[in-house]
């Protein structure tokens, strides 16, 4: 039995297209070393772990929607596509520049750098998740993650 060419390239396009988006669930230390190499100043990260947890539970391919004007929510920060203000679903615009999908794989410095420009205009009260969940409670405790250093090798040969 032949399958129909038209069957095989309808499979094709759609596998490309619509294949869920395979994210990373990050462990509370690994999302304090990518704040910290993202310039997050030590003081804030405990409020920026306590916000990822509470908004995507660190799903970093979470996308949640449609909701206040048909608008959506992406990736580990939980950010909103409502009014275009920081990101436009399918180009990029917005304050951040970025098309809202991109926030949606497993690289987060993009969500930083976004979530950062929100959190200067706005506060973490942008957040509901912090709000309701961090806000003058316990935060988890990321003292002991420790940062790997980059070592640079040293050539010790000696030329004479």
């Amino acid at each position: 039995m032949m399958v129909p060419r038209f069957f095989v390239e309808f499979v094709i396009i759609f596998s490309i297209f619509w294949w869920p988006t395979h994210g990373r669930i990050l462990t509370n230390c690994e999302a304090a070393k990518e704040l910290q190499k993202a310039g997050i100043p030590k003081t804030f990260i405990s409020n920026w772990v306590c916000l990822m947890r509470s908004e995507s539970g660190m799903n970093t391919s979470l996308m949640k929607g449609p909701g206040t004007s048909s608008s959506f929510t992406y990736g580990i920060f939980q950010i909103s596509s409502l009014n275009n203000k920081y990101c436009i679903r399918g180009r990029k615009g917005g304050v951040c520049n970025k098309k809202c999908e991109d926030f949606l794989n497993d690289d987060i410095s993009d969500d930083i750098i976004c979530a950062s420009k929100i959190e200067k205009a706005e506060g973490f009260k942008y957040w509901k998740g912090w709000l309701n969940k961090c806000k003058s409670k316990p935060l988890p405790d990321v003292a002991n993650c420790k940062r790997r250093r980059r070592r640079d090798t040293i050539n010790s040969d000696i030329i004479l």
